[in-house]
């Protein structure tokens, strides 16, 4: 019974709530619903446009930035392999790091197989000392033993030839066959006297035919001795070229052993070492590149390869994302680029650490614009000082580029500033056609041209209708423009008093928000951002 009437209690308090809920929404609905009919009422467009603000136009400081987005990245990036060790490309031996590892310059970082460049190494070695050897070879002068033996060697040769040149062989061959020459002779006239008897029948047929065999004898005889004679003096000759060459050799050898070394001799022999300098360098280069080293302080970031593997392009790849120092690639638009220039100051935020800052100075403006979807753009490169190593690669960066602080300028709320047919200017209230009194006199012919535009302002208010309203447009030109106030560098004075309608202040905010890329905050309306005095207005039409 008891929770029966507990569950009855608490259906009881929930109706209770739910009424109470309903009679103030429909109070909520009555009281918006009237306020909108007595705006409606009440304020019709003239007198809505009637309602403004009152502001002072005061003198003060203002800077002008320049807002953009951008990417955190390293500003360092390099990619390492063994291409310095192709001659010698071996597979991987060991890997001393992983993905993440922070390392220091000159840290060993990988190892391949270093057998075979330590062989061209050896071999390059060798090649030195031997091309070395030859050039001191050529560069050493004779010694004074060298010398005389090389003078006795002329010497010899020269005895050789003139015994070469003597030819007694070939005066014994001459004299053999002028004997055999004689016989021959002496053979002939014995044949043709025995040839006469025989035919007279004076001798026998034995006694002609011996003398006949001792003709033909005689002339075997004499055709040798001629051919002995030749081979002779043609074997003579050949000894005495001989002779003749191995003694102008002599001769050479003594002549540049006193001469000292040949010039151009020494010269190979000089070009032959520094060959071969040269290739032991590139030994020794790819030998010491088997060994992968950092190159500087940085992290890794990618692995392309493993123990055992031939390694290819691109193996490690690190960066100096931990260090301190990182970049950040901001897009600028064109409307803004004009005014970004090398070595401003530089502020950042992050949504990734909402109560930090982070500063940093324009490193490079890139000359080249790039257009999206017909939105022109350029690439600015800033640098970012990576406090306590907070920022991380990829980060999206909200960018404030300082261009410039002006001192003691003429200013106005950003909410006074309207834009008619392309010219800037402010609602001008009634009564300050030569300024406040507190403003500096400006000279005759400056007074009587802000007149001239006072009048021509008048006029155009006139035209528009709202001859009868207490202010007018006022042509004005700016300089610096911030999210809550403008520099005004002609058009007013100090001291003037300009109107803010109620009615245009937020699309106006709105339209001139576009001057700095960013939307306006209300400081400066109502006596915010260095503003004050001003109140509220409100006048019917009539």
């Amino acid at each position: 019974m008891a929770e029966t009437e507990k569950k009855q209690s608490f259906l009881s308090k929930s109706k209770s709530k739910k009424k109470k809920i309903i009679l103030a929404c429909l109070a909520v609905v009555l009281v918006g619903g009237g306020g909108v009919f007595g705006y409606k009422t009440l304020m019709t467009p003239q007198s809505a446009q009637a309602a403004f603000l009152t502001e002072t136009v005061k003198r003060g400081d203002i800077s002008e930035t320049v807002l953009a987005s951008g990417t955190v990245q390293a500003s360092k990036r390099t990619s390492l392999s063994f291409s310095d060790a192709e001659d010698a490309k071996d597979a991987i031996s060991s890997i001393e790091v992983k993905i993440g590892d922070h390392v220091k310059a000159g840290q060993v970082l990988a190892m391949m197989d270093d057998s075979v460049a330590k062989i061209q190494v050896t071999n390059a070695e060798a090649n030195l000392l031997s091309a070395q050897a030859k050039l001191e070879d050529a560069q050493k002068r004779k010694s004074a033993a060298e010398i005389s033996t090389l003078q006795a060697n002329v010497n010899q040769a020269k005895a050789e030839l003139d015994v070469a040149k003597q030819s007694i062989d070939t005066q014994k061959a001459a004299n053999d066959e002028a004997k055999a020459k004689a016989n021959l002779e002496t053979a002939q006239k014995t044949f043709a006297s025995q040839k006469a008897l025989f035919e007279a029948g004076a001798i026998s047929k034995t006694e002609y035919d011996s003398a006949q065999n001792a003709l033909d004898q005689a002339q075997r005889d004499y055709n040798t001795a001629v051919l002995t004679a030749g081979q002779t003096k043609g074997q003579s000759s050949a000894k005495v070229e001989q002779a003749q060459a191995a003694y102008q050799t002599a001769l050479e050898a003594l002549s540049d052993a006193n001469e000292g070394p040949e010039a151009a001799t020494v010269l190979a022999a000089k070009a032959a070492v520094e060959q071969a300098k040269a290739q032991l360098q590139q030994a020794q280069k790819a030998l010491k590149a088997v060994t992968l080293k950092a190159p500087m302080d940085g992290v890794i970031v990618q692995l392309n390869g493993n123990v055992g593997e031939i390694p290819a392009n691109d193996f490690i790849i690190m960066d100096n994302s931990n260090s301190g120092d990182l970049e950040v690639l901001a897009e600028i638009s064109q409307s803004d680029i004009g005014k970004v220039k090398e070595g401003l100051d530089v502020s950042f935020t992050t949504s990734s650490y909402t109560d930090q800052n982070f500063s940093g100075k324009v490193k490079l403006v890139y000359p080249e614009a790039k257009t999206t979807s017909g939105v022109t753009t350029y690439d600015v490169l800033l640098s970012v000082a990576n406090k306590d190593s907070m920022l991380k690669i990829g980060m999206t960066m909200n960018v404030t580029i300082e261009i410039g602080t002006h001192q003691n300028v003429l200013l106005v709320p950003a909410q006074a500033l309207q834009t008619r047919n392309g010219q800037d200017g402010v609602y001008l209230l009634a009564g300050n056609t030569d300024g406040a009194a507190q403003a500096t006199e400006p000279a005759a012919s400056d007074a009587q041209q802000q007149r001239g535009k006072n009048r021509e302002g008048a006029r155009a208010g006139a035209s528009e209708g709202r001859a009868n309203l207490p202010y007018r447009f006022q042509p004005v030109k700016i300089g610096y423009f911030a999210s809550d106030k403008v520099e005004i560098t002609e058009g007013l004075q100090e001291g003037d008093r300009i109107a803010i309608l109620m009615n245009t202040a937020t699309s106006s905010s709105n339209q001139n928000s576009g001057r700095t890329g960013g939307m306006p905050g209300m400081g400066g309306f109502g006596g915010g951002g260095g503003f004050g005095g001003g109140g509220v207005v409100q006048m019917r039409g009539r």
